[in-house]
């Protein structure tokens, strides 16, 4: 939420500065509970995991005791049908501790996935792309074209989950790189400013269609996104 293009706003509405910063207030205190509320749920929802963890590896212990009794239970049997009995608790006990760790493993590997995604999108969101201003409808393709060059992975530094490629570098870094591209400009708002760019006015366009060609920026917002898209990754430039 942009609050200084929003209080332009409610000032051009024609309220006075003190409504409009009190409406303003109100907009971010609601803003800011909703993470709060966000962040409890989530700490809570590890806490929850934790435990079952917790509670998994004190049964994997009771159970690894009740199996060396019955072991020794059973080699005291020699009737064939104490040995049967003990034969059968012994198995029954294995299934039940293998059906447990194998939902507590399927839980942990759910959780695990939700919380990677949600710190990747929040990399992107928050911090990668936050100041820059894309041309409308290029966003999701800026973003898709830069994670295709790369492959990220989740490790821990510091205590805290990051996204690192096959050269060590985060998200961040990577997608501010791409933004500083030829490739990248192409999807920012006056990233081609100044000409140069491949398919430029000085240069040859391409054989047919909207690629390789300077537009200008009213006939450009009025082709459809798959004709924006095309239109960028043949090296086209927006002239204002």
């Amino acid at each position: 939420m942009d609050f200084a293009e929003l209080l332009k706003k409610l000032k051009a509405e024609g309220l006075s500065d003190e409504d409009a910063i009190k409406l303003l207030q109100g907009e971010f205190e609601a803003a800011n509970k909703g993470l709060i509320q966000k962040r409890d749920e989530l700490l809570a929802q590890e806490k929850a995991l934790k435990d079952k963890v917790t509670g998994l590896e004190t049964s994997a212990t009771e159970f690894a005791k009740t199996k060396l009794e019955l072991e020794a239970q059973l080699k005291k049997a020699n009737p064939e049908e104490h040995k049967a009995y003990y034969e059968g608790k012994a198995k029954e006990l294995e299934t039940k501790h293998a059906a447990e760790l194998q939902a507590v493993a399927t839980e942990r590997d759910r959780y695990r996935t939700d919380h990677e995604a949600r710190i990747r999108d929040d990399a992107i969101a928050e911090e990668a792309t936050k100041d820059l201003k894309f041309i409308d409808g290029l966003r999701d393709g800026f973003i898709s074209l830069a994670m295709s060059k790369n492959q990220f992975s989740a490790k821990e530094i510091d205590g805290k989950t990051v996204f690192t490629n096959q050269d060590n570098k985060t998200i961040q870094a990577i997608l501010h790189e791409f933004s500083l591209s030829d490739e990248g400009k192409a999807y920012i708002k006056n990233g081609n400013a100044g000409g140069g760019g491949q398919g430029g006015n000085n240069q040859p366009g391409g054989t047919g269609g909207t690629k390789g060609k300077a537009m200008s920026r009213s006939d450009f917002d009025g082709l459809g996104d798959t004709q924006k898209q095309e239109f960028m990754n043949g090296g086209g430039i927006i002239t204002e």
